[in-house]
């Protein structure tokens, strides 16, 4: 049986090797494992930068006897004049930009133990990081040729446009969700 638990941003500093370590694994063998952007080193730096923003949640999936992480979720909620929109590269309506601190929560990173995959442990995990909290809404960001996608989209997720966040980063489908609020 999986065990499901939310946690504050103290608690994803003491879970951060575990994490880094998991998503070091996500990445083996696949195309982005020589590109330095999803190297160990920057996904600590990114983590390191979403644990001090306001309404930083986290989210774990163990099993075994062990107690052995399988995945994880995280994300923040967007302060008003959030970053998050800058790169955006297809024209959205007036005001979807705009953030309030509490209209929309930004979920930076979702993986799964590959062995675990398909378990519903990423659908669990999601549901826990989206617990009411009176967000009007969701977004993440995935690459057009992620598996994942589907995922998402399956979620209720809609793609609102690309977006490229960091000069070396790749570009991204913004992906929305419709929360109840």
């Amino acid at each position: 049986m999986n065990r499901i638990e939310r946690h504050d941003a103290s608690a994803a500093i003491a879970l951060a090797d575990e994490l880094g370590a998991l998503y070091a694994a996500a990445y083996a063998g696949t195309p982005q494992a020589d590109d330095p952007f999803y190297s160990a080193n920057r996904f600590t730096e990114r983590l390191n930068g979403y644990i001090k923003a306001p309404g930083f949640r986290l989210v774990t999936a163990r099993a075994g006897a062990g107690n052995a992480l399988i995945g994880y979720a995280f994300g923040y909620v967007l302060p008003p004049g959030a970053k998050w929109w800058n790169g955006l590269l297809d024209a959205t309506p007036e005001g979807f930009t705009t953030e309030t601190g509490s209209r929309t929560f930004a979920l930076n990173e979702l993986h799964v133990r590959a062995d675990h995959r398909g378990s519903g442990v990423a659908s669990a995990m999601h549901a826990k990081l989206m617990e009411a909290d009176g967000h009007e809404r969701a977004t993440v960001l995935v690459r057009p040729e992620n598996p994942a996608l589907n995922l998402y989209e399956h979620w209720g997720y809609r793609p609102i446009g690309r977006l490229k966040p960091y000069p070396d980063s790749p570009e991204y489908l913004a992906l929305v969700l419709p929360l109840a609020g």
